[in-house]
């Protein structure tokens, strides 16, 4: 009986695991039968190794699709074609670049989708292109070793220049530059306590100049207070501007009266007290000649001959 038992647990595990394997298997079938895909084509300039046939392709970290196929781009033969299956509900715009990663330190080497703007048009296929294709964009490797090849070009560079410096008239230069700095460092040592009696100079000179700062700040006091009685002053001034203009257009036809007939009068009366001015100033000068001419008049000069 117990070894029916077994057999029997045994007969129904296998059962069991073999429906679920199977139904596993038709779930996975069916659900990448159910996904729409298309197809695109990319075209990378490095080596792609580390990149293997179905290999994801994600878009900002996302899956969305995988790498169908890897060959040789047969009209460029220093370029990888791949061959993308993507969803069809990707967002694939002209401006997308597809970037070869590598993930982690594994070194395996998966496909990137960066860029695209919802200003872009959606990417389609030119003419004489089969599908569809996405620009690509250097690697992080790729850039790396770039990099790398302009730093040790430049490092090159630098070092032809140092052994062109580094002749005999570069050195015989450098000679001469070290011992004028020598001599510039031994003058400036003999002259130390001249040094030393300059600084000390100039630090009181900037005392005594805080000192003055300080005096004067009673006189800058000084001068803020008369530059308010200034401006109080000149406020002043504008109100009573303020109140002849208010009395002049207060007071109206009776100014302009006096503008027109009074001042015109008055005029008359100082040009009639000049000329009597004039009159009286020609009187005393003719008098300071002749005291006479005041009892006698003026007195005719005789004819001359012959009148």
């Amino acid at each position: 009986m117990t070894s029916r038992f077994n057999y029997a647990m045994v007969g129904l595990f296998v059962l069991v695991f073999g429906a679920a394997w199977l139904a596993i298997s038709l779930w996975l079938t069916l659900g990448d039968y159910s996904t729409q895909y298309t197809t695109y084509r990319v075209y990378i300039d490095e080596s792609v190794s580390g990149l293997y046939r179905d290999a994801p392709v994600k878009y900002r970290g996302v899956d969305v699709g995988k790498v169908s196929e890897i060959d040789l781009n047969p009209d460029v033969p220093d370029q990888v074609q791949l061959t993308l299956a993507l969803k069809s509900d990707t967002p694939i715009h002209e401006d997308t670049l597809a970037e070869l990663s590598v993930q982690g330190l594994t070194g395996i080497a998966f496909l990137e989708l960066k860029g695209g703007t919802l200003d872009s048009p959606i990417l389609t296929a030119e003419e004489g292109e089969e599908y569809p294709v996405i620009p690509s964009a250097p690697s992080f490797f790729a850039r790396l070793d770039t990099s790398a090849t302009e730093l040790i070009a430049n490092f090159n560079a630098l070092a032809n220049s140092l052994a062109r410096l580094l002749n005999e008239d570069g050195r015989t230069s450098l000679r001469e530059i070290l011992a004028n700095l020598n001599t510039i460092t031994a003058a400036i040592a003999r002259r130390d306590d001249e040094l030393e009696q300059t600084i000390v100079s100039a630090s009181r000179m900037m005392e005594s100049g805080a000192e003055a700062a300080e005096q004067f700040k009673p006189v800058l006091a000084q001068v803020g207070e008369t530059a308010k009685s200034v401006e109080l002053m000149a406020d002043n001034i504008a109100e009573a501007g303020d109140s002849l203009d208010r009395y002049i257009d207060s007071s109206g036809s009776g100014v302009q009266q006096f503008s027109q007939q009074t001042l015109p009068e008055f005029g008359s009366l100082i040009m009639e007290l000049r000329q009597l001015a004039n009159t009286l100033q020609n009187i005393g000068e003719k008098l300071e000649d002749d005291p006479t001419a005041l009892l006698f008049g003026n007195q005719l000069q005789p004819p001359g001959p012959g009148e």
